[in-house]
C-alpha cells in the first residue's frame, strides 16, 4: 500500500503542474468605436500574458517594444493615437508583455486620439 500512496502523491503533483484554461475576451476599439469584427472570446492557458494572447489571435506589428499596428489599424503619431490597453476597465501598471491574464478578464485595446 505504500507504493499506492506514493503513486497518488506523484499523480497529484503532476496534475497541479498542468495549466488551467482561462476564458477571456478581447475587444479592439478605434476612434471610440468598437471594431465588431475584431471582438473575440478566447481560451488561453494560465500564465498567458495580454501580449501573447493578442499575438496568437491578431496580426500585430511591434517596433521598439511598442505595438504600432493591430489588424492593419496603425497608430498615428501626428494625431497622438497610440495603441493602449486596459483589463476589466482598469489601466494596468505594467506592459502587456508582463500582465498575466486571469479567468474572465475583459481586455480592450484602443487606438483613440487624446480628448
Amino acid at each position: 500500500q505504500e507504493s499506492d500512496s506514493s503513486a497518488t502523491k506523484s499523480t497529484s503533483l503532476v496534475e497541479s503542474q498542468v495549466n488551467e484554461t482561462l476564458s477571456i475576451n478581447i475587444v479592439l476599439e478605434e476612434d471610440e468605436k468598437e471594431v465588431d469584427t475584431a471582438t473575440k472570446d478566447l481560451e488561453v492557458s494560465e500564465g498567458t500574458t495580454v501580449l501573447e494572447a493578442l499575438k496568437k489571435e491578431y496580426e500585430v506589428v511591434e517596433e521598439g517594444g511598442f505595438i504600432t499596428s493591430i489588424e492593419g489599424m496603425k497608430q498615428d503619431e501626428k494625431a497622438g493615437k497610440y495603441w493602449m490597453y486596459e483589463v476589466n476597465n482598469t489601466n494596468p501598471t505594467v506592459g502587456a508583455a508582463e500582465y498575466e491574464l486571469q479567468d474572465g478578464d475583459q481586455v480592450k485595446w484602443f487606438l483613440n486620439a487624446p480628448q
